[in-house]
């Protein structure tokens, strides 16, 4: 029974938004252009602003450990590479299977991700979990644009470097983190006080600013998660079941397999420790539902839109309980 609240509880507080959600928009408070609206907006400001506080609130950038980023590397290969034979296996369509690879490897750990990591392990969890943002948002943008130009149903577009390169400079996650690095790099050659605090801080001097920022980055949960729930049609799924059922078979069972192997792989070799913390935050990079961002992207580059958004919401709907035996089985087996 305590194994069962523990991992009811890291998933539960998802659920009554994503629910709401749902109910908002049956009961007329959403339209779709609302939703693309607030998807818009929640993807250019409150989300960047997010990353920005996450970075801000590590004391030192030794928080950040490269063996953890090289796992994340490592395993995200793997699963994107088992995306690629999945695709070719599932469709025939080409912006199909874009889609899929694109499902395999992105998650939406950038929220939900991060509230899980939370949950289970608390601030411990949060700073591996912080840790490993950086370098997991940047192979998400380069290998989706990558594999979406790839397969995009638009004859003779090839894929240009400066696109990529654009993209990449120009993603407001990636530009939330930066932000938040080099604030944290000059708050460690500002000098200290009498008291062993910094003479100048961002958070107490300049605290308008912050706030608004806070305020930002505590309004994301909340916003995505609602239109995620928001988003939520059983009636679209049409011509798709194939393809959509690879998606989420891979994003949400798939990913989180292929990354533990890694993961045990790497600590037999002696590279890495597993902790609960570690494994808190893997879980939640691994495991979390496709990212909303990821259906946007997939429709400006020319693949199936409606596919990666049917992905998006089915993933996110499913995932409360696949995370739910995901935790409850890493917990039963002492890993959490």
């Amino acid at each position: 029974m305590a194994t069962f609240l523990y991992a009811f509880n890291a998933i539960a507080p998802i659920i009554p938004l994503i629910v709401l959600g749902f109910f908002l928009r049956r009961w007329g408070y959403f339209d779709d252009y609302v939703i693309r609206k607030i998807n818009a907006f929640a993807f250019r400001f409150t989300m960047s602003s997010l990353m920005f506080c996450n970075m801000y609130s590590l004391d030192t950038l030794s928080a950040i450990h490269p063996e953890y980023i090289a796992l994340v590397l490592v395993s995200i290969l793997c699963i994107t590479a088992t995306g690629f034979v999945l695709a070719q296996l599932a469709t025939k369509r080409r912006g199909r299977r874009g889609v899929i690879i694109q499902a395999s490897f992105r998650s939406n750990f950038a929220v939900i991700g991060l509230i899980l990591a939370g949950n289970l392990c608390g601030d411990a969890g949060r700073v591996i979990a912080t840790g490993i943002q950086a370098p997991g948002i940047i192979y998400y943008n380069i290998a989706a644009v990558l594999c979406l130009t790839a397969y995009a149903e638009r004859p003779g577009k090839a894929v240009k470097k400066r696109d990529v390169l654009r993209s990449i400079a120009t993603n407001p996650m990636i530009l939330g983190l930066f932000f938040g690095m080099c604030c944290l790099l000059i708050r460690g050659m500002i000098p200290q006080g009498s008291d062993g605090s910094p003479v100048f801080s961002l958070e107490r001097d300049l605290s308008f600013l912050y706030s608004c920022v806070k305020h930002l980055a505590d309004m994301t949960t909340p916003l995505v998660l609602i239109t995620l729930g928001a988003q939520l049609n059983f009636s679209a799924v049409g011509g798709m079941k194939r393809e959509l059922a690879a998606c989420v078979i891979m994003r949400l069972l798939g990913a989180p397999a292929i990354g533990l192997l890694t993961a045990f792989a790497m600590q037999y070799a002696g590279w890495i420790r597993l902790t609960p913390p570690v494994i808190s935050a893997m879980l939640s990079f691994w495991g979390a539902p496709m990212a909303v961002a990821g259906a946007l992207m997939a429709e400006e580059m020319g693949c199936d839109g409606e596919l990666a958004r049917q992905c998006a919401v089915w993933t996110s709907a499913l995932s409360l309980f696949t995370l739910f035996l995901w935790v409850l089985l890493l917990r039963t087996v002492g890993l959490l």
